[in-house]
C-alpha cells in the first residue's frame, strides 16, 4: 500500500487577507491593528491550530440569520462572498459551510497539509441522518502524543458546528477531549455508517475490490458526551474521502434553500465567549488538570455558550446554565439577537421583522405549530 498525505495547497488569501483575519478573530499577536500587518506569521504546529480553532470559534457565531431576516440574504459558499461578509463588513457569523471554508483558506496560507471532508448530521429529534451535508477538516500533523514519538496523524478540526469541541481532535478510535466545562467529545471509528445496508459476508470468497468496497464503508463519529448525563450522542458522521469546491457547492445548496431543514425552519444561533472574571484563572486551572497546554489555549472553565434555539434563549458559563428564558416575540428575538450576540447589527429592527414575517422559521409560525 503506497502512504500518501496531503500537499500543500496555494490559498485564495493574499498576505494582506490572511492578516485581516488573524485581526479579525485576535490571534495572538495580531489583536492591535497597526502590528497585524508586520507581526511574524505563527507556524503550522499544533499549539498554532488549537490557537485559531478556539478563535474562530470565539469571533464567528453558528447561525444563518441571513436566509431568515435579512433582505435578499443568502447563505453563499462562495470565498469572495465570506471573505465580505466575515472580515470586510463584519456582518455576523454563519455555518460550517463558510466558516470552515474560509478557515481552511487560512490553514492553507499557513502551509498547513489537510484534507476537507463531508459527513452526516444526527438529528436525536427525528432519529435520522443527513445528507452530506456538514464539512469538516482533517490536518495532517505529528501527534501530540508522547509514545507516538512523532508520528504523523490527523486531528479533525472543526468551527462550524455549533456545539462542538473547542479544540482539534486526534482521528483515533475512542480518543476523547473536553469540551466546554465538564462536557466532552469523543472520535469513534466504525466498519459501516449506522444506516448502512451492508451486511458481513460470512464465509464467502470475495475478490480484492469487494474486499477493498467493504474497507471504504467505513466511518467516523463525532460523539458528545453533556456533564452529568449518562449517554454519549451522535453529533455527526465523516469518511474520510477528500472532498473538493464543487462538493461544498452543491451541499450548500441543499442546506440554504427556502425550505430547507434545519436553517430556514427554525433560528439556530451559537456564541462563544471567553468569561472575562474566569479568564485570568485559566493558567491556574490547566496547570491544576494537567491539560497539555498545545490543545488547550483556554480551560474549558472559562468558556461562555449563549445560544438561541427556536422560542428559547440559553446561556451557559463552564457546567453551569445560569439562563433559560422564553423569548416572547420576534421583536424580543431580535433585540436579543443584536444586543446581546452582536448579530443583525447590519439590519434595521422593522426591515428585520417584516423579513420573516410568514417564514418557517418566524415566531408566529412556531406558536402556530405548537397549538396543533
Amino acid at each position: 500500500m503506497v502512504v500518501v498525505r496531503p500537499k500543500l495547497v496555494e490559498s485564495w488569501l493574499s498576505d494582506a487577507r490572511l492578516r485581516a483575519v488573524l485581526h479579525t478573530i485576535s490571534f495572538p499577536g495580531f489583536q492591535d491593528k497597526e502590528t497585524s500587518t508586520r507581526a511574524a506569521l505563527p507556524c503550522a504546529t499544533l499549539d498554532t491550530l488549537s490557537k485559531l480553532h478556539i478563535h474562530f470559534m470565539l469571533t464567528f457565531p453558528f447561525e444563518a440569520l441571513s436566509m431568515n431576516y435579512e433582505p435578499h440574504g443568502v447563505m453563499s459558499s462562495q470565498l469572495d462572498d465570506i471573505y465580505e461578509r466575515l472580515i470586510e463588513k463584519r456582518h455576523g457569523g454563519g455555518y460550517c459551510l463558510q466558516i470552515n471554508l474560509l478557515y481552511r483558506e487560512v490553514l492553507a496560507k499557513l502551509a498547513f497539509r489537510f484534507v476537507g471532508v463531508l459527513g452526516r448530521v444526527f438529528s436525536p429529534i427525528s432519529n435520522s441522518w443527513t445528507g452530506l451535508t456538514h464539512t469538516a477538516t482533517l490536518v495532517y500533523l505529528p501527534s501530540h502524543i508522547a509514545s507516538d514519538r512523532g508520528s504523523m496523524v490527523y486531528y479533525l478540526s472543526d468551527v462550524g458546528f455549533g456545539s462542538s469541541p473547542h479544540r482539534p481532535m486526534l482521528l483515533r478510535n475512542e480518543w476523547q477531549e473536553f469540551g466546554r466545562g465538564g462536557d466532552k467529545f469523543r472520535m469513534v471509528h466504525r466498519h459501516v455508517h449506522p444506516q448502512s445496508t451492508f451486511e458481513p459476508a460470512g464465509d464467502e470468497q470475495v475478490d480484492q475490490h469487494v474486499a477493498q468496497i467493504a474497507r471504504d464503508q467505513s466511518v467516523w463519529i463525532l460523539q458528545h458526551h453533556r456533564h452529568g448525563t449518562p449517554d454519549w450522542l451522535d453529533c455527526y458522521s465523516f469518511s474520510t474521502a477528500e472532498c473538493f469546491y464543487p462538493d461544498y457547492h452543491a451541499s450548500n445548496k441543499a442546506t440554504s434553500h427556502p425550505e430547507s431543514q434545519p436553517f430556514a425552519t427554525m433560528i439556530l444561533v451559537v456564541r462563544y465567549l471567553l468569561h472575562a472574571p474566569l479568564v485570568e484563572l485559566s493558567e491556574e486551572l490547566l496547570e491544576r488538570d494537567k491539560l497539555p497546554k498545545q490543545l488547550y489555549p483556554y480551560h474549558p472553565s472559562v468558556v461562555e455558550q449563549r445560544m438561541i434555539v427556536g422560542d428559547k434563549h440559553i446561556i451557559k458559563v463552564g457546567d453551569q446554565q445560569v439562563l433559560s428564558e422564553k423569548i416572547a416575540d420576534e421583536g424580543h428575538r431580535v433585540d436579543l439577537l443584536k444586543h446581546n450576540f452582536a448579530l443583525l447589527t447590519h439590519v434595521e429592527k422593522d426591515d428585520a421583522l417584516r423579513e420573516i414575517r410568514g417564514k418557517p422559521s418566524s415566531l408566529n409560525a412556531l406558536s402556530t405549530r405548537s397549538t396543533r
